[in-house]
């Protein structure tokens, strides 16, 4: 009985619980002998293998918020196919427009689409577009493609790598809290505070584009995952648990930027949980890792060692304050504490 009342429990915003996701993405038994990564939790795409060259595939759609929506959309996307190893190409765009929507709406949507096609250089090739009924606010879901330019995998991954941060935290959170409480942020610090966060969307930036190709291409990077909903620790998890891996994650290290720490501060919400496009974590040996920090840094991107990876046996360990405890995955994001 209090197992069926369990299992019958509607889901809460946010990810879906790890250990569900891992038990349905088991269903899907691909055997296909062109499919070289298939669907896994922790993973961000897949990898095809077409006519002997490898191919990413990743998607996502963008539910938060429906403002500046468009960058959003490839931001996101570009970030997964990236943490795959690949250079972004080609884009499939579903477009489901809210009940309401004017066609000035429509036409400017697509206007930002070719606009931000053309900035990215990224080839919008297909989609779908419609009105959705009972949408309150458009949503965008992208699926994207583009050729393997380094090979990286949760599988490259052994114990004593190191585990770089390049850019900080929650840049993604920060700047959607803010456009969504940009008055009572600036009743309470100032429109200097409240326009400095709104424009973390550009300033330090969610796309990952110029990063994450420059650690493809000059970096021998063993595996990449972005952050996203759940923030940097539960992609931190997300990225240890697909390797089979342990980790010691030191979060004293890890680079919050004094906007996003001020604001979590405020709204009481952890910033190592809040959504966190445009941070990277990227897997090397030791001295390479050294030396992307050192490189990053040198040309004014925050870049930092926060943990090694260890064995398995040895679990998934958060050290605070001299501290160590079992990390665990936020079971939703702490955006939702604020906007829900």
């Amino acid at each position: 009985m209090i197992c069926n009342i369990i299992i019958n429990m509607p889901l809460k915003p946010g990810k879906v619980a790890p250990e569900l996701l891992e038990q349905v993405l088991k269903k899907l038994n691909c055997k296909s002998p062109h499919l070289l990564v298939g669907p896994a939790y922790g993973v961000d795409g897949a990898i095809i293998s077409i006519n002997d060259e490898m191919v990413a595939v990743s998607s996502d759609p963008i539910t938060f918020t429906s403002v500046d929506n468009v960058y959003y959309l490839f931001a996101c996307n570009i970030n997964d196919l990236i943490s795959m190893g690949a250079r972004p190409e080609f884009f499939g765009i579903n477009v489901l427009f809210h009940e309401g929507v004017k066609e000035e709406d429509v036409i400017r949507t697509f206007d930002e689409i070719s606009r931000f096609s053309k900035a990215f250089q990224l080839c919008v090739i297909t989609g779908h577009t419609e009105v959705t009924p009972g949408l309150k606010d458009t949503i965008l879901s992208g699926f994207i493609m583009g050729r393997v330019v380094r090979e990286v995998s949760p599988l490259k991954v052994k114990p004593g790598h190191f585990i770089c941060q390049i850019k900080g935290v929650a840049i993604e959170g920060t700047c959607i809290i803010a456009r969504g409480k940009f008055q009572e942020l600036l009743d309470n610090f100032g429109f200097d505070f409240a326009s400095n966060c709104k424009n973390f969307l550009v300033n330090p930036g969610i796309c990952l584009y110029d990063v994450g190709l420059r650690l493809l291409t000059e970096y021998d990077v063993k595996n990449l995952h972005d952050p996203t909903e759940g923030g940097i620790l539960t992609a931190l998890y997300e990225a240890l648990i697909a390797a089979g891996l342990g980790g010691i994650i030191h979060s004293d290290r890890i680079i919050v930027y004094e906007e996003t720490r001020k604001l979590c501060e405020y709204y009481r919400i952890d910033p190592l949980g809040l959504i966190s496009s445009g941070s990277i974590i990227a897997f090397a040996e030791p001295e390479e890792a050294e030396r992307i920090c050192r490189d990053f840094e040198k040309d004014g991107i925050p870049a930092r060692i926060i943990g090694e990876v260890t064995s398995r046996d040895s679990g998934i360990i958060l050290e605070e304050g001299g501290r160590r405890r079992k990390l665990t995955p936020f079971s939703r994001d702490q955006i939702l504490e604020v906007l829900e």
